[in-house]
């Protein structure tokens, strides 16, 4: 819980650069996947648990088995939707993780704490199943991996105007308040229904004091306009509208948005 106020060509030869990336999702029913090669990116599968107590068996047993995931990559990154988090300045990620999740609940027995650093100057401190993470370096050595908050907060537009952005996966709602170009709010809440999407919606613009027939909200992931959930929300809010017309690309924003997040995590690793 956190509150925060191509190709290369020449004369003789023409040499392609083929590149193949696994992009996965990871949330509290199942996981995502997509791969991108040379810029094109295949069908996004979703792969459900059937036991959620199961979950870590479950999700490790479809990484080994699911013959499109075993194949070769050149990049495999990973997002994990988990609550189990804390969003703090940076120049606070040196302390104790145990004391920066001091008021998070974790959500499995045996968990790998990891940081994940915004451009902003922020940083997730968060944990997800050790096991997993376990899986995916077995599997495929060095993979990115992150919160899902990052790539949400580093892939949304930070403008000047007061924006609240509701980014709804797999029944669980992330709400970023974003007031001049800065962050002010993050925070992930489950919301099982979609009377829990409209009461969190509507909680977090009281606790912010944003009035719902003033501030813009921007909706993503499966907060799509035909969705009975976006219609019950514009009965609420004046200004609520879809972050973009492509639905397709919408609807999965952070799985689409996860390469792009690790390539400019590395590009600034290489700077410093």
């Amino acid at each position: 819980m956190i509150y925060l106020c191509s190709s290369k060509s020449n004369v003789i030869s023409t040499q392609i650069e083929h590149k193949k990336s696994l992009n996965l999702l990871f949330y509290r029913e199942g996981f995502s996947f997509l791969v991108e090669e040379n810029e094109k990116t295949s069908k996004i599968s979703h792969i459900k648990v059937t036991h959620p107590s199961r979950w870590e068996t479950e999700i490790i047993k479809e990484l080994e088995i699911n013959l499109r995931l075993r194949r070769s990559f050149d990049q495999v990154n990973a997002a994990f939707v988990s609550s189990f988090f804390n969003l703090v300045p940076a120049l606070y990620a040196e302390e104790s993780s145990e004391v920066l999740l001091n008021f998070s609940e974790a959500e499995f027995e045996d968990n790998q704490i990891m940081k994940a650093f915004l451009t902003d100057e922020n940083c997730f401190v968060y944990g997800t199943s050790s096991s997993l993470i376990r899986k995916l370096k077995e599997l495929y050595g060095q993979p990115f991996l992150t919160h899902s908050g990052q790539v949400f907060l580093d892939s949304i537009s930070k403008t000047n105007e007061v924006v609240v952005h509701l980014n709804l996966i797999q029944h669980q709602l992330e709400i970023a308040f974003i007031s001049n170009q800065k962050l002010q709010f993050y925070n992930l809440f489950e919301t099982p229904t979609g009377e829990d999407v409209l009461f969190f919606t509507l909680f977090a613009l009281e606790q912010l004091n944003l009035d719902g027939n003033k501030v813009e909200l921007k909706t993503y992931g499966e907060l799509l306009p035909a969705t009975k959930v976006f219609q019950t929300l514009k009965k609420y809010v004046r200004f609520l509208s879809a972050a973009q017309k492509d639905e397709d690309y919408l609807a999965n924003f952070t799985l689409q948005n996860l390469s792009k997040c690790a390539s400019f995590q590395a590009l600034s690793k290489e700077k410093k």
